[in-house]
């Protein structure tokens, strides 16, 4: 499991605007090890820390999500942002170099669903997107190469606080579309994939390290760091049941 970068946000960032809901920069930013661009997001704490959590165990999970940085915003970074001798806490993504899928689809919506489903990788985000509570995956937090390489971001709206731990999200759209994009023989054998393949392998996750290794304690309260993976450790419990429901299959068809 990798360690979060820290780095600090450098002048000269511009606002990007891709119907994002935060405000979002594209920015250079300075870490120990390099000076890499990101796109950096003004979240509050919680997101920031779900965010990071988010990108650590993905990308522990072998998920494409770019690499996180906990970002140090200074006054002369976003002087209309951040009061002056001051700082903020951001949260960002380094650039992965694709464009939003919103793009691709938008030209051939068909086409990019397609392209989508057969990605290697979606029934292991549609799972992971079940398993953190996230209803807002869209195709502006999927990033996509025209070709077979996909990213996906955004996940400062998993982990709601008012989502109970054995309640489904709200949505789920990629594992909505499988649904409707697959025979019932696959669905079966897709549903069989994350039971004995997918979902087991979430077992070595090392939730002893995550406060150490993504910082959540430098921001936030002791109460909240575990608020957030208690959620994680009791919805690991019941992950096969949400998604075989959310599946739609009937309990006397569960015979695997």
């Amino acid at each position: 499991m990798e360690q979060i970068n820290i780095g600090t946000m450098l002048p000269g960032a511009q606002q990007f605007n891709d119907d994002n809901v935060n405000p979002t920069w594209k920015a250079h930013i300075y870490t120990h090890e390099d000076t890499i661009v990101g796109f950096v997001k003004l979240i509050d704490l919680r997101k920031i820390y779900v965010e990071c959590i988010c990108a650590v165990i993905g990308r522990d999970l072998g998920l494409p999500i770019p690499k996180p940085i906990l970002v140090k915003i200074p006054h002369e970074s976003l002087p209309n942002y951040v009061p002056e001798q001051s700082f903020s806490l951001g949260f960002a993504s380094q650039d992965a170099e694709h464009p939003s899928f919103r793009r691709y689809f938008n030209k051939d919506s068909k086409e990019a669903i397609e392209s989508l489903m057969n990605f290697s990788k979606s029934l292991d985000i549609a799972i992971f997107d079940e398993w953190i509570g996230n209803w807002d995956r869209n195709i502006g937090n999927i990033l996509y190469d025209g070709n077979n390489e996909y990213f996906f971001i955004d996940h400062e709206n998993a982990i709601d606080k008012d989502l109970s731990t054995n309640l489904p999200a709200n949505r789920n759209q990629i594992l909505e579309q499988l649904s409707v994009s697959l025979s019932e023989f696959e669905k079966f054998k897709a549903n069989r994939t994350g039971q004995t393949d997918i979902i087991p392998a979430y077992s070595g996750i090392k939730f002893s390290l995550l406060s150490e290794k993504t910082l959540g304690g430098l921001y936030l309260s002791d109460d909240e760091v575990v608020e957030v993976i208690v959620f994680l450790e009791e919805r690991l419990n019941i992950l096969n049941e949400l998604i075989t429901t959310r599946w739609g299959f009937k309990q006397q068809e569960l015979v695997l």
